[in-house]
Formats: C-alpha cells, sequence, structure tokens
C-alpha cells in the first residue's frame, strides 16, 4: 500500500481571483490605451498631412476612443468570461481618467461637452467589448 505524498506548498490565498480579476482589468486598461495612443498619433499623422480642420478631429477620437474601449473591454474580460458589462467598463475608468488629465493640463481648460461625450462613448464600448468577450465561444 502506497501512502500519499502532502503537498508542501502553501495554500492560495481566498482573495485570488479577486486578484486575478483586478489584474485582468488593468491588463485590459493598459492594452487600451495602448490602442488609444497609437490609434490617436496614426489619426493626427494623417490629419497633420492633408492638412485637416482641427475641429473634426474631437470627432476621430471619439471614433478612437471607441475601438480603444472596445479592445481593451474585450482583453480585460476574455480570460474570466464573466461579469462583461461590469468589467469592460471598469477596463476603461483609468485610461478615460488619464486621457481626460492629460488633455485638461495640455488645453489649460475645464472638460467640454465632447470630452464628456468621449468618456461616455469609451465606457459604453468597452462595455460591449466585455459583452462580445463573455458571450464568444471558445
Amino acid at each position: 500500500m502506497k501512502k500519499k505524498r502532502r503537498s508542501k506548498s502553501k495554500p492560495k490565498p481566498q482573495n485570488s481571483s479577486v486578484k486575478n480579476m483586478i489584474l485582468k482589468t488593468l491588463i485590459g486598461s493598459a492594452v487600451s490605451m495602448v490602442v488609444f495612443v497609437v490609434l490617436a498619433l496614426i489619426a493626427a499623422f494623417i490629419l497633420w498631412k492633408n492638412d485637416a480642420d482641427v475641429s473634426s478631429f474631437k470627432y476621430i477620437i471619439s471614433v478612437l476612443g471607441a475601438v480603444a474601449g472596445l479592445v481593451g473591454g474585450f482583453v480585460a474580460v476574455r480570460p474570466v468570461r464573466k461579469n462583461g458589462i461590469a468589467f469592460g467598463a471598469l477596463s476603461a475608468l483609468l485610461p478615460c481618467a488619464v486621457i481626460i488629465t492629460a488633455a485638461v493640463l495640455i488645453a489649460r481648460t475645464s472638460l467640454s461637452l465632447a470630452g464628456w461625450i468621449f468618456v461616455a462613448v469609451y465606457i459604453v464600448f468597452s462595455a460591449v467589448g466585455g459583452i462580445i468577450a463573455v458571450n464568444k465561444r471558445r
């Protein structure tokens, strides 16, 4: 008769799933931020080369925010596969805060209506990305 060996590994803490969800949300936020910055740089270069009107840039930024939010929400929720709306929207909060803070500091003004619309679009599309990640088949 063989004896069972006891594992000498440490027991996992109970909140490891919470830590995992926070980590995945932060990873989704980072991916979302990188996607937004890359797309914004590409759009700025294209607008600069074409001598486009600066007033159209606020609409383009909202579209770029929607794309970046969708990607970030998807990346944040894909490994967890639950609570897509909540974790998708949570993954948008940090990038929105950083982008809006940078915009307000650079422009030295308060947040306009276009800024609030950008935040709403970013959060909504991040939640949509989370929903898509939850409902996507493996």
